[in-house]
């Protein structure tokens, strides 16, 4: 060993020191068998666990909530050829016994294949579940308030559109069907906002059972080809016949393609192709839908499934930004997965994905 690698070390020991004193959020780092070898302040803060309490302790004994099991580690890489993290939101029990709401990352550590350990991060989010429980009731009392005078307005309408006030014009009738029509569309929309707050919430329960992508896809196909004629969208369906069952709500889950497809022809143009396909993953078949469009650009892509958010392509295209919102909420509320990304140039387009439980 040189002189200047003999300096260099203990600076970097010091150096490490360092970073898990002062690091903002909890820091845990395990040996390969699962014990903690290092618990910063900001760990003991939040959970109450001084750093001699918990130093070569099983993880899993303390904390349950953090995915800290070894034994089951492989050294993965996504199709990108990234690391695979663990990236959650979940609960971490503080000494006193209470739950502590959390965002964490873990990921395990290997050297030449071989595992040497993990280390898991995370920070307290109870201020930001607070906040976002406050938002949920405040604009689900918003929408319930919107309803009322919504229900009369399109009832009394409806009365004059039957002739209940007296003679109409052709015109005057033609006026009230367009407002009829568009009154309808808003309590639809009111509808199924108020069911994307209830989900989050755990307020509706899904009736799961033994689904056959197969055949919701087909289904589906031959109702929204209609909407795919008048785009002059031709519609691919790549679905192996052996395709696993899922374990989903059959209603929500055609919602899910629906929205999803519904979205991939509009945003496609005329004489444009989507398609959709379904492999068997391990646990998990994933579903991927592809289309022609524009594609997503890097500032929209984060916010995409934020409810009401429309992307800068939006524009001139019918909609309000509740679709990929409900996709994600139900998905999520399932089990899986969903995400987006653009296709490898030279070709354009978006592929949206989402994964779902096997039925097995």
């Amino acid at each position: 060993m040189t002189r200047s690698e003999q300096t260099e070390k203990p600076q970097k020991c010091e150096l490490f020191d360092l970073i898990v004193e002062n690091f903002p959020v909890g820091l845990i780092i395990l040996d390969r068998h699962g014990k903690i070898l290092e618990f910063n302040p900001a760990a003991q803060a939040i959970t109450g666990y001084k750093r001699e309490e918990v130093i070569g302790i099983y993880c899993h004994d303390v904390f349950p909530g953090v995915p800290c099991r070894l034994k089951r580690q492989k050294k993965q890489k996504d199709a990108g050829g990234n690391k695979i993290f663990v990236h959650l939101e979940g609960t971490i029990t503080h000494k006193n016994g209470h739950e502590i709401p959390v965002c964490y990352t873990a990921a395990p550590l290997f050297k030449d294949s071989e595992l040497k350990g993990a280390i898991a991060i995370f920070r307290d989010i109870s201020n930001e579940k607070k906040l976002e429980q406050h938002r949920r009731v405040l604009i689900s009392m918003f929408a319930h308030d919107l309803k009322g005078p919504l229900a009369v307005a399109g009832g009394l309408l409806t009365r004059m559109r039957q002739g209940k006030a007296g003679p109409l014009t052709t015109k005057q009738c033609q006026y009230l069907d367009s407002i009829i029509n568009e009154i309808a569309k808003v309590d639809g929309y009111i509808k199924t906002f108020l069911d994307i707050i209830r989900m989050e919430a755990g307020q509706i329960t899904l009736s799961k059972k033994e689904c056959s992508l197969q055949r919701i896809v087909q289904d589906l196909v031959h109702e929204i080809s209609i909407k795919a004629k008048e785009n002059c969208t031709k519609l691919k369906v790549d679905i192996p016949d052996d395709i696993p069952g899922v374990l989903a709500d059959q209603e929500q889950l055609q919602r899910v393609l629906y929205n999803i497809l519904d979205n991939a022809i509009k945003y496609s143009g005329k004489g444009a192709e989507v398609s959709i396909s379904c492999q068997d993953i391990g646990e998990f078949v994933l579903c991927c839908v592809e289309d022609s469009g524009p594609g997503i650009s890097e500032e929209d892509l984060p916010y995409i499934f934020d409810p009401f958010y429309r992307a800068n392509y939006s524009k001139g295209v019918e909609g309000t930004g509740i679709g990929l919102a409900i996709v994600k909420t139900i998905i999520e509320a399932h089990g899986g997965k969903v995400w987006v990304k653009n296709k490898t140039p030279p070709d354009h387009g978006a592929i949206f994905c989402f994964t779902l439980p096997k039925a097995s």
